[in-house]
């Protein structure tokens, strides 16, 4: 339930009263002061924009909704669990303006992106990976992703600007603290936790998917039918945010187009599908739309357009992605790699114990190849064939299984046979 208290001219006060009853109002009051009437209303969650709209023709109406679960108790007792259970979703009118309380100064917005940015680099510099967890909480990235959503849904294009340049500021702000972190520490190479966020996954397209859905639905929810916190959805979209600006501006520094190639693909890819799946959310979900209350000013065609450009985006860099390997699919083919060689091992050749296989790419190419660095350490348990012997069967039927899948990678090997002593079993 919602509680709202509407001032109107005085003999309004009553028409208040009606309006709230035909929508099954509870706990309604009326009181006269001597600036008119003061009305009390406590209603359904998803009836409160229906309400404004009918007491729309009151033109000097004064309305304060308060945007927090009310509890409220009326006969019969004995349905009072099933009152108290009322988690229908916000009224679309309080998820618009929810949406834009979180907007906040431009300089709070940059001071956090600045932070955000900083603990970002300290964590890819330093490859502390619970610093990058950290600039996800502090980048200010999910108000402005959240609110473009919004702008979108409901049809307002001037918002829709807004909300993108406050989204571009905030991401190039951090791009520029971490660029300028490496040049003054004279940062010349790619850190291993920097490779690390540069290699994507075939599957990153559900980072953003979800994440833009997880944002869209804690807006929408009821604060008491939602599990999950605020601030634990804002850190799943500055998840897929944060790290690749921080990469991009290190790479920046010292030049490396490899890795500034995957952070933009990474970053352009976040931001369309947050777009694409929060949008379709608060539309569809949430029923803010350009007929929603006070949203007079929307067009259909700025939903359509956000939804279109959004989905050519995320196309056309899928069909970027998956248009050669092992390009922009390094994480997923490096899991790949391992699971080939392990099945290998264990089918083809019995006279080895695996102990450990992992495979990885390397940061940079060799020309007209893609190397791909495969450390093996297995056990020798035959009697005929030495260390070394072993060593070149492996290799030799690993990089045939790893050339008959068509990773187009280049497999090199570093094998090691642990000592084994037979007689212990």
């Amino acid at each position: 339930m919602r509680q709202l208290t509407i001032k109107v001219p005085a003999g309004a006060g009553q028409e208040v009263i009606k309006k709230a009853e035909g929508l099954d109002g509870k706990n309604l009051s009326l009181q006269q002061t001597e600036s008119g009437d003061l009305v009390t209303v406590y209603l359904n969650n998803k009836l409160v924009s229906n309400f404004i709209e009918q007491i729309s023709n009151l033109e000097d109406a004064e309305i304060s909704l308060v945007p927090r679960g009310m509890i409220t108790l009326y006969p019969p007792r004995k349905q009072a669990p099933d009152q108290v259970t009322d988690v229908t979703y916000r009224s679309p009118i309080e998820i618009f303006l929810g949406g834009l309380q979180s907007v906040g100064s431009r300089t709070g917005l940059i001071g956090y992106a600045v932070a955000g940015g900083l603990i970002a680099w300290i964590g890819l510099y330093t490859g502390t990976s619970y610093l990058l967890v950290a600039a996800m909480l502090v980048a200010p990235f999910a108000g402005p992703a959240m609110n473009a959503a919004l702008a979108a849904s409901s049809g307002k294009m001037d918002l829709l600007k807004k909300s993108l340049i406050r989204y571009f500021l905030a991401i190039g702000t951090a791009v520029v603290v971490s660029f300028l972190m490496s040049f003054v520490v004279q940062q010349d190479h790619a850190t291993p936790m920097m490779v690390d966020v540069s290699q994507i996954s075939q599957v990153s397209i559900l980072l953003p998917l979800v994440a833009g859905f997880a944002g869209g639905i804690n807006l929408v929810q009821s604060e008491r039918d939602s599990l999950v916190s605020g601030a634990a959805v804002g850190m799943l979209v500055a998840a897929s945010l944060a790290p690749p600006t921080a990469l991009i501006g290190m790479a920046l520094n010292f030049g490396n187009w490899q890795l500034i190639r995957s952070g933009i693909f990474l970053l352009t890819l976040q931001l369309a599908g947050i777009q694409l799946s929060a949008a379709l959310v608060f539309r569809f979900m949430g029923k803010v739309t350009i007929k929603g209350v006070r949203f007079a000013g929307g067009k259909e065609y700025v939903f359509k357009l956000s939804m279109i450009v959004s989905a050519i985006i995320v196309a056309g860099l899928l069909y970027w992605q998956f248009s050669k390997q092992p390009g922009l699919q390094k994480a997923s083919l490096t899991t790949q790699i391992t699971e080939t060689m392990h099945t290998a091992l264990d089918k083809e050749v019995k006279d080895v114990k695996t102990i450990e296989v992992n495979a990885r790419f390397t940061r940079g190419t060799l020309p007209n190849k893609n190397p791909v660095i495969c450390e093996l350490y297995l056990l020798n348990q035959s009697d005929s064939l030495t260390d070394e012997q072993m060593k070149k069967r492996v290799e030799d039927l690993l990089r045939t299984r790893i050339k008959e899948k068509d990773y187009n990678a280049d497999p090199m090997f570093s094998i090691t046979m642990l000592d084994y002593d037979k007689e212990i079993e």
